[in-house]
């Protein structure tokens, strides 16, 4: 049988009440029940089989930034369980499409599976008027993977030397601090916007394809700040080519001990990252769904694997099932729907 996909739920969700008055007969709901066990065969032989070649972990992003922290290891631990290799994909551009739309043009096989994120799946729905995905129809949740905050940083040669300072220069400066972000939409930029909002000034947004790209451009004083998972410059921060500002979190990360949260600095509720959860082309066999599930679960929860994601600053999951995984994506797109509609932002 074929798995539940993310609109299924999200319809369950809204339309519960109406569905139930909706119910067929016993004969009906018999004679629908045989079909679907007739139908399922042909899915149910290739779930026997599966995997019978590699897979493809598709990210959306450039190779280097904090998706890849996540997919290097993630893909090969998988790979080892699966008895098949697992390909980490790179495809970014448009702020997640490139890498979304392949997946949701691929077979539902479970042979093609996609990194994706709340911007992703939440975001981007809301914020363009048309895109070559619907979120909800076209992925199955199979499993989240990671959460994580974000590290505001700034160049070196920068003015400011913590959040105050860069909000009273921002304010003094109008569109004059640039920062910079993986894209319209992505949680980076979200991140700056935040910022805007919570302290009443303007910058100058700079989308970008990639994190390595952003941190190049720190690097290089052609950028001011920027709000990066931590991964990303954890290096550069500990050699003093950046300079840490805060994290995006109500606590302190537990890396840098010493850079003050964005919460205990006043901005009271100022959270922002990302989530990474694994999803597949809607229409993919539930056995096959379920066997990704459990083994990407049982991966997580790995010492070696998990340590590694840890000390990177993300919050390892593996524990929601793929009902659940869909239920997040179909919670978070109507959140993500509302908080963009009433910013009326657009990314067209």
């Amino acid at each position: 049988m074929h798995s539940i996909d993310i609109h299924s739920v999200f319809n369950d969700l809204q339309q519960r009440s109406a569905a139930t008055k909706r119910v067929p007969g016993r004969a009906l709901a018999a004679a629908l029940s045989a079909g679907a066990v007739m139908a399922s065969l042909p899915f149910l032989c290739s779930a026997q089989t599966f995997p019978s070649q590699p897979l493809k972990l598709v990210v959306p992003y450039t190779a280097g930034g904090a998706a890849d922290v996540i997919a290097r290891p993630l893909s090969q631990a998988l790979g080892e369980v699966l008895g098949q290799s697992v390909l980490v994909d790179n495809r970014p551009g448009a702020n997640t499409i490139v890498g979304a739309e392949v997946v949701a043009r691929s077979a539902p096989d479970g042979y093609t599976l996609f990194l994706g994120t709340d911007s992703a799946l939440a975001v981007n729905p809301a914020a363009y008027k048309k895109l070559p995905y619907d979120a909800l129809k076209d992925f199955v949740g199979v499993a989240k993977v990671v959460s994580n905050y974000h590290l505001i940083v700034a160049r070196k040669g920068f003015g400011p030397n913590n959040v105050a300072e860069l909000v009273a220069y921002a304010k003094a400066n109008p569109g004059k601090v640039s920062y910079g972000s993986t894209g319209y939409g992505s949680p980076t930029h979200f991140g700056g916007m935040l910022v805007e909002s919570m302290a009443g000034l303007k910058m100058l947004h700079v989308p970008y394809k990639g994190i390595s790209q952003v941190v190049t451009d720190l690097l290089g004083e052609t950028l001011d700040i920027s709000a990066v998972g931590p991964s990303a410059v954890t290096s550069q921060v500990k050699a003093g080519k950046l300079k840490p500002f805060a994290a995006t979190s109500e606590k302190r990360l537990s890396s840098y001990p010493d850079v003050p949260s964005m919460h205990e600095l006043g901005y009271t509720g100022f959270t922002s990252g990302a989530s990474y959860l694994i999803v597949a082309r809607a229409g993919t066999p539930a056995p096959i769904v379920s066997r990704l599930n459990r083994d990407i679960n049982a991966v997580l929860q790995r010492p070696a694997v998990k340590s590694l994601l840890e000390a990177e600053e993300f919050s390892v999951e593996g524990n929601m099932t793929p009902a659940q995984v869909a239920k997040y994506i179909a919670d978070q797109y109507v959140r993500w729907g509302k908080i963009v509609r009433d910013a009326k932002i657009s990314f067209d």
